[in-house]
């Protein structure tokens, strides 16, 4: 009984030892990193600014806190950006780091840039830890309140995802970044290539067209046109006035005046035509009126 005691023992203490695994194994680079905020100190259930409504301070401060911050990691020492909303109602902005045992310790705090959320500025504060397990305590003066207010945040180490965000990293960055720039650079280079290759087809296009000689057209010259040179090697064609029986006049030249001649010619006996045509039909409506006068007299 006491060997299969021991040995049980000994099983579940190599169990544990191969389960056991340290919460935070990164390589070096930078990181987005979640957080938890409270405004009680987690150690102590009490405020450390002498606050009393705690449901106001909590949502404040879960509301000023980036949801995500900044994780820097080289040789062995950790660098957290920590994001601060409201800057337009906050100042004197400074920072404890508070570790397991509830003792505090001032650090000093880089302005690295700033973003925007909530239509307010975001200003990014980056600080230097020793372990990932302390929590950071801002303490910033309030203007609406009047007073300090100090809070804690709690980094998520669960929550770990290659990147630097909105925050500007001073390390060189996590592996996944490296693969995408890499490729951006491919794709640069390419573009690069494209390019070149693009300008050296257009600047051989511009040398050919240069090259290439002009050519001219040729100019035809036309002399001056007469209606006798119209007529010139033509045969079968004459130039004379067409009576009013449709016969050629071989007396009467294909002349302005003969034309002239020949239209008053048709519109004098056009009008002839229509003088008749009118006397007729007088002398018939005439006779016409004569005959029913002399119909209705007899009866």
């Amino acid at each position: 009984m006491q060997i299969k005691k021991v040995l049980l023992v000994l099983v579940a203490i190599i169990t544990m030892t191969i389960n056991i695994k340290p919460a935070f194994a990164n390589n070096d680079g930078a990181y987005l990193i979640g957080r938890s905020t409270s405004y009680v100190n987690p150690l102590t259930g009490n405020t450390e600014d002498g606050g009393t409504n705690i449901t106001l301070g909590e949502s404040m401060v879960s509301s000023i806190v980036e949801g995500n911050l900044l994780l820097e990691q080289t040789g062995g020492k950790y660098y957290i950006t920590v994001g601060l909303g409201l800057a337009s109602n906050v100042s004197n902005v400074r920072f404890k780091i508070m570790n397991s045992g509830g003792s505090f310790s001032s650090v000093s705090a880089t302005k690295t840039g700033s973003s925007s959320a909530n239509g307010d500025t975001v200003n990014h504060y980056r600080i230097q830890m020793n372990s990932l397990y302390d929590y950071i305590s801002p303490i910033m003066y309030v203007a609406p309140m009047g007073r300090d207010v100090q809070f804690f945040i709690k980094l998520n180490q669960g929550s770990i995802t290659p990147g630097t965000g909105v925050y500007t990293s001073t390390m060189v960055p996590a592996t996944a970044n490296n693969g995408n720039t890499e490729n951006n650079n491919s794709t640069i280079n390419n573009s690069s290539s494209d390019n070149a290759s693009t300008n050296s087809n257009q600047t051989s296009d511009t040398t050919t067209n240069e090259e290439q000689p002009v050519v001219e057209t040729p100019v035809t010259i036309v002399g001056e046109v007469s209606r006798e040179s119209l007529f010139d090697d033509i045969s079968g064609l004459s130039s004379h006035v067409i009576d009013t029986n449709g016969k050629v006049n071989e007396k009467k030249k294909l002349t302005v005046k003969n034309l002239l001649k020949q239209s008053e010619r048709k519109k004098d006996s056009s009008n002839n035509t229509m003088l008749i045509i009118r006397i007729v039909a007088v002398i018939a409506i005439v006779a016409e009126g004569a005959y029913y006068y002399v119909k209705k007299v007899k009866k």
